[in-house]
């Protein structure tokens, strides 16, 4: 047994693991088994197994041979061993793991998200099949008049149905307190087209989409847990709904969240004149795509459609044509998916952190186990088997990680979902599917394997490249690391720095932006703004009269309040993105064809510019004199003097919004106030019109409270007067403006946040993995530090030696990271206001920052450098 002895004694002078031993013995026992299969007795067949892998020549056709053989049982032994391996190292072990928790962690966390929210934000059958179809004018999309969509239902045939559908805040009352509610009127197409059925009762009828036959209503399931406690009794109930009476037929599933904003729907039940109308654009129409037809298809036979009509009736369709695109384009918008894309970069950025760090970690390592590497080399391992042994140990610590990802994605968004506040969350479609689900599973499992395979086909790979030679003779000795490991390593050093930097900068610049937008509206004190919502309803304030006695009445009221300062109605306050564009017309100035003439219609009362601080330039302001039986009268902004009077003054003139078509009354120019910009995202103001609320009442307004102190203080005896006026008619949305602004600009301050984690996740795990780089620089390096030191070098100079090794690497990541947050400050400076793509500060004071913490965290290894004893270091000599 010559052989068996020369393997025994090679373990013994290799001082080999018990594992590779086992594995060993596992191809002399497969090898044995298949020579008694052949018929020679156990002691021959034993020996020749010996002999076969005792022979160095043929090991590893032999080792190939076995592996062959194994099949799965190699694939168990493999991971077997490697949890061995990562058990005997529980230090390196539990750091990787917990590392790529947090990378695949907030990476599955933000799909799960931007899955429900962007990707599939409608449970629709074959959504991709469901369309919007809108009137177009220009470059410009347009609500739908009923009559063009009665023509589009007999002449298109591109659609299996065509549905309809309008938006109206409307009163509750007759099921608990007074309740503003967004009612969705739909044709009954509508659940069709999306094939939606109720969980608790039944769908309205094309019967009851008609006038007199159309008091009945069914409840979102969102709305009806909040309002009506889940009470699976609900159908049959009554409510009233502007004061009529509604009979709430069923519930309509979670799933439904189209429109998101809405709380009950009701049939659409148009009039004989509603449907003959070619002028009133207020109308949105969904259809669902026969099979096989394209989306291009139906806009191509939308279009000749239009033109028909265009030919047909010149006076209200001439000039408009149809655009046709996917219903999941018109939810999502432009800003919302950008915003997803955006964090999911960022965090897919720091998950290359994440794998840059554990294969700094694997380098380091690496160099401890090419002992092991070497003796299994000797042994006749291939360097594929080798590989994959590596590799399977780096799989199960990214799925380990993988497991512990989902504890902190579960984590991370419960966190997003509660900072959400509610009324802003039902008017994002598919906001409250957020879960982890089977697509986040498999996301996250995929990611562990992608980051498994990153992390550790490198240091695989350099662990293979040993002297076998050196390595035997230095038995269980580690030798230091060959240059390409260093070099590997500070190449993953260096990009997590760069990526730091990137990440560092985007967070600082979107918050900088964030931080500039929230406070737009300082001058208007937002904090002493009290602010709700008043919708008057139709069927009880139904002339202009009765509603501008209603406003006048409320404002006497309120402003009589204690701690009131001044009280005053509004459509749309500064910055708050729901003032309306009209088109606009001048008396005797015909508009210039294919030019769009436009401005903002803007209601307002009397005291509204003083309380908002916006001076009159010209002319006057609003009095008590303009009321509903003056003439009508108008004060508009200087973007629209500049824009439609340059040069001359306005004053006199006469204009009417709502472009040709309109049945409002013509505003002579009084005034012309200072410039005021309703809109967060548009750095130019649009040209505004702002017209007296006592002539021209609107049948909903925002209410602006100035108070004296908290604001908030006032609301229970705002809600008091108001319903002396008129108990069954609620107010909505009460908060400050603050809080207004703050809401509105939720969405924003979230990508911020999650820019931020992931700015500071990858900061830290750029400053350990310098950390780690020059621990283990230092280690390789302390005989040489010994020998400078015993030759005469002060411990100074070791120190120095060290933190220019650092600096080094931290100056090429710091001008990489800075080239890469150029690019993407440019997007920064695009989506938001106050950023400037090339701003020093923020540039130069992140730079310096992180060049701290770098050298900071490379301070601990240097001075452990600097104090190496000569002696120790040469003993082993």
């Amino acid at each position: 047994m010559a052989a068996f002895r020369r393997i025994a004694n090679l373990f013994r002078r290799s001082q080999m693991d018990r594992e590779i031993a086992e594995e060993l013995q596992a191809h002399i026992d497969l090898a044995t088994e298949a020579n008694m299969r052949q018929g020679l007795p156990h002691a021959v067949a034993r020996r020749d197994a010996y002999l076969r892998f005792g022979n160095p020549a043929s090991t590893r056709e032999r080792v190939a041979a076995a592996d062959a053989h194994l099949g799965l049982d190699v694939v168990y032994r493999d991971i077997r061993y490697a949890l061995r391996q990562l058990l005997k190292n529980p230090g390196f072990t539990i750091t990787a793991v917990l590392t790529l928790a947090l990378g695949i962690g907030i990476n599955t966390a933000i799909f799960s998200s931007m899955d429900a929210v962007v990707l599939r934000p409608l449970a629709v059958p074959a959504l991709n099949r469901v369309v919007t179809v809108a009137e177009q004018r220009g470059s410009l999309y347009f609500a739908v008049t009923l009559a063009n969509y009665e023509d589009w239902l007999r002449q298109s045939h591109s659609f299996e149905e065509l549905a309809v559908h309008k938006s109206a805040d409307m009163n509750l009352t007759g099921a608990g307190d007074a309740a503003q509610v967004t009612a969705a009127l739909t044709s009954a197409s509508f659940f069709s087209v999306l094939r939606v059925q109720p969980i608790v009762g039944r769908l309205f009828t094309q019967q009851e989409c008609h006038p007199g036959s159309d008091g009945v209503a069914l409840l979102n399931y969102g709305f009806w847990r909040r309002h009506f406690d889940g009470d699976t009794h609900v159908v049959g109930r009554k409510v009233q709904l502007d004061q009529r009476e509604y009979t709430i037929i069923g519930v309509l599933p979670r799933s439904v969240q189209y429109p998101s904003q809405a709380d009950v729907f009701i049939p659409l039940a148009p009039t004989p004149d509603q449907i003959s109308n070619r002028f009133a654009r207020g109308y949105l129409v969904l259809g669902r795509l026969r099979d096989g037809v394209t989306v291009k298809q139906a806009q191509a036979e939308m279009a000749t459609i239009a033109a028909r009509l265009d030919a047909a009736y010149p006076a209200t369709n001439g000039g408009w044509t149809v655009h046709v695109e996917p219903l999941l384009a018109n939810i999502n918008g432009d800003l919302t998916p950008l915003y997803y894309n955006l964090v999911m970069a960022a965090t897919l950025f720091v998950l290359l952190v994440v794998c840059a760090n554990v294969a700094n970690l694997q380098f380091a390592r690496g160099i401890k186990r090419r002992p092991e590497i070497a003796m299994r080399t000797a042994l006749g391992a291939g360097k594929w088997r080798i590989v994959r042994q590596l590799l399977t140990e780096n799989i199960l610590l990214a799925i380990a990680g993988a497991a512990g990802g989902l504890v902190i994605g579960a984590l991370y968004l419960h966190l997003t979902l509660i900072s959400m506040p509610e009324r802003v969350a039902r008017f994002m479609a598919g906001w409250s599917n957020i879960s982890l689900n089977g697509r986040a599973f498999a996301f996250s499992f995929g990611l562990a394997v992608l980051a498994g395979v990153v992390s550790g086909f490198a240091p695989a790979l350099d662990a293979l490249r040993v002297n076998l030679v050196d390595q035997l003779k230095a038995g269980s000795r580690s030798t230091t690391g060959a240059g390409r490991s260093r070099r590997l390593r500070n190449v993953f050093a260096v990009a997590q720095v760069a990526m730091a930097v990137a990440l560092v900068i985007g967070a600082a610049l979107m918050s900088k932006g964030m931080w500039s937008m929230l406070h737009l509206a300082d001058v208007y004190q937002p904090n002493r703004v009290l602010t709700f919502d008043v919708s008057l309803p139709a069927a009880r304030y139904n002339t202009p009269r009765r509603r501008a006695e209603w406003y006048a009445a409320s404002l006497d009221k309120l402003r009589a309040l204690p701690g009131v300062v001044q009280a005053d109605v509004t459509s749309a306050l500064p910055y708050h993105d729901i003032a309306w564009l009209q088109d606009c017309a001048i008396e005797n100035r015909p508009t210039v064809p294919g030019k769009m003439q436009n401005a903002l219609r803007l209601p307002v009362s009397e005291g509204y510019f003083n309380a908002f601080h916006i001076r009159i330039v010209a002319g006057r302001g609003f009095t008590g004199n303009d009321t509903l039986d003056a003439a009508p009268v108008a004060v508009v902004s200087q973007r629209f003097v500049a824009q439609y009077f340059p040069g001359e003054n306005p004053l006199g003139h006469r204009v009417r919004l709502g472009g040709k078509d309109s049945r409002d009354p013509w505003l002579t120019i009084v005034g012309v106030a200072a410039e005021a910009n309703y809109s967060l995202w548009d750095q130019t103001p649009n040209a505004a019109v702002y017209m007296d609320a006592a002539q021209m009442p609107p049948e909903g307004m925002e209410y602006a409270i100035v108070a004296r102190g908290d604001p908030m203080a006032l609301v229970p005896t705002a809600r008091h007067v108001l319903a002396g006026l008129d108990s069954n008619l609620p107010i909505n949305n009460v908060e400050t403006y603050a809080q207004l602004l703050h809401e509105d600009l939720i969405g924003l301050i979230q990508v911020a946040v999650m820019l931020g984690i992931d700015a500071a996740i990858a900061l830290l795990l750029a400053a350990i993995g310098l950390f780690g780089v020059m621990a283990n620089l230092v280690g390789e390096q302390t005989r040489e530090i010994g020998v400078r030191l015993a030759m005469g070098a002060r411990r100074e100079d070791v120190l120095r030696m060290i933190l220019r090794r650092a600096s080094w690497l931290t100056g090429i990541g710091l001008v990489a990271g800075l080239l890469l947050a150029a690019g993407l400050s440019h997007v920064a400076a695009n989506l938001l206001l106050g950023v400037r793509s090339n701003d020093p500060v923020v540039f130069s004071t992140v730079a310096m920052f992180i060049a701290a913490i770098s050298l900071g965290a490379s301070w601990i290894p240097a001075r452990r450098a600097a104090r190496v004893d000569p002696i120790d270091a040469l003993r082993s000599e």
